[in-house]
């Protein structure tokens, strides 16, 4: 089967400057040229040349968006390619270029790519930080429109280009503070596509305050360690717990094990419910945060005996929720908070397979607190059925009649048993019900006192 080949052709960021000897060459023997457009600089050097090209201007104006755009250029490329001879498409830089993209995905088998790489504007804002100082080793490149899409990161220098405008300059600079601080020094570049182009140190702060934007605008922003910002990432935080097990790190931490640990995990959780439960959101983080040392922590101990890392752990937490989420991710239906519970539950019968009611109720953590205990194995015997609300009351009042007469542990736990299954029926949580009562008792007994508290 004869093979059509599309040569992509690297133009570099804009001034004609930028275009390799090879491109160049590759240019001159094209025998159909097509500029992705003609607002280049490498345009005139082109016509300089008595080289014939088109472009793709006039569908800019006929698209009703971005995607529709790049769909259009794919099929008449693929259309001219049919044609045969040597079809040369350029553009500024194939990596990061959606038309490449939106061609190489649809390309049927008798038509292939062969694309080569090019100067690019993140090298060029690369080098002129470098003057300044700047470690650009491990460079990223992301565009600043793509940033609404993801999470910063500070472990290496990144470039971020297209920053066309001020309102999304603005939405880069509140990005980079999740991570940065305000008055960190970045290198601002008005042109990042002309050759030797000059960085200007700075504020962050500053950034949505340029006097010039345009598409090809960048910013350099350099990598931060953690030990010199105010924010950290998980990743950061990892960092740190490395650190602290590692040679040279804190000796009560290198001295922990999974069982040391455990009464802390215990502590730190039951701190974080009682935050949850308050208005306090800085307490509400702050107690969050001590319960992830916990996970992170023994996720390190875990790497450290080779056993599991806390990959495993976010891999499998992450796995969790898609396989249990089929109403979000896989085919399942789910309009309200009840067909949720089915589904979930469904699911985790799938990853368990069948269990006899022994073994559902066995998995219920010994560790839980008593209601919460109580109310779970009710629910797993349950298999996911109702629980009779009228029979779950009526072995309630036989029970508080049997206490009535001669009270002891056993009845008294028999009791609060069947108040938890008579909870379930109706949907209501025993455990949360209990501690909401206790802090009311102390309410009143704070108000009977007048708000004083007696120390003797």
């Amino acid at each position: 089967m004869n093979r059509h080949i599309i040569t992509i052709v690297p133009l570099g960021p804009d001034d004609a400057q930028m275009l390799t000897l090879g491109a160049l060459e590759t240019l001159r023997r094209a025998q159909h040229l097509v500029l992705r457009t003609q607002r280049h600089g490498v345009a005139e050097l082109l016509k300089r040349e008595g080289i014939a090209f088109e472009t793709f201007d006039p569908l800019y104006e006929q698209c009703e968006d971005f995607d529709e755009l790049c769909a259009q250029i794919a099929d008449r490329l693929i259309a001219l390619a049919r044609e045969g001879g040597a079809l040369c498409y350029a553009v500024s830089e194939p990596a990061s270029d959606a038309t490449v993209r939106a061609l190489a995905r649809a390309l049927p088998e008798n038509i292939a790519l062969s694309v080569s790489g090019g100067a690019t504007l993140a090298d060029n804002a690369a080098c002129a930080a470098l003057a300044f100082g700047v470690n650009t080793e491990n460079l990223r490149v992301v565009t600043a429109l793509s940033t609404q899409q993801m999470r910063v990161q500070a472990d290496s220098p990144m470039v971020i280009t297209e920053l066309d405008n001020r309102l999304l300059a603005s939405d880069v600079k509140l990005w980079l503070c999740d991570l940065f601080d305000d008055e960190m020094t970045v290198y601002f570049l008005e042109n990042a596509a002309e050759p030797g182009a000059r960085a200007c140190p700075v504020a962050l702060c500053e950034l949505d305050r340029q006097p010039y934007y345009d598409h090809r605008t960048a910013v350099l922003v350099p990598a931060v360690s953690v030990y010199e910002r105010q924010r950290a990432s998980y990743e950061d935080f990892v960092q740190v717990i490395a650190r602290l097990r590692g040679p040279g790190g804190c000796p009560w931490d290198r001295a922990q094990t999974h069982h040391t640990l455990r009464q802390y995990m215990i502590e730190e959780a039951c701190e974080a419910a009682e935050a949850l439960d308050g208005d306090d959101p800085a307490k509400m983080a702050d107690e969050l945060g001590d319960v992830l040392l916990q996970v992170v922590l023994n996720s390190a101990i875990g790497a450290e005996h080779r056993a599991f890392t806390d990959r495993d752990v976010t891999s499998a937490a992450a796995h969790k929720m898609i396989t249990r989420h089929e109403h979000v991710f896989g085919k399942a239906k789910a309009d309200s908070a009840q067909a949720v519970t089915s589904v979930w539950e469904n699911a985790k019968r799938k990853e368990r397979g069948e269990q006899t009611v022994l073994e559902r109720v066995e998995d219920v953590a010994a560790s839980l607190p008593a209601l919460m205990r109580a109310q779970k194995i009710i629910r797993r015997e349950a298999a996911g059925g109702k629980i009779d609300a009228a029979g779950a009351e009526q072995a309630l009042l036989e029970r508080a009649r049997g206490a009535a007469q001669a009270l002891d542990e056993r009845r008294l736990g028999e009791m609060l048993e069947s108040l938890c299954a008579l909870a379930d029926a109706h949907g209501l949580d025993a455990e949360t019900a209990l501690r909401a009562a206790a802090a009311r008792r102390i309410e009143q007994i704070r108000a009977q006192s007048g708000g004083k508290v007696n120390k003797t």
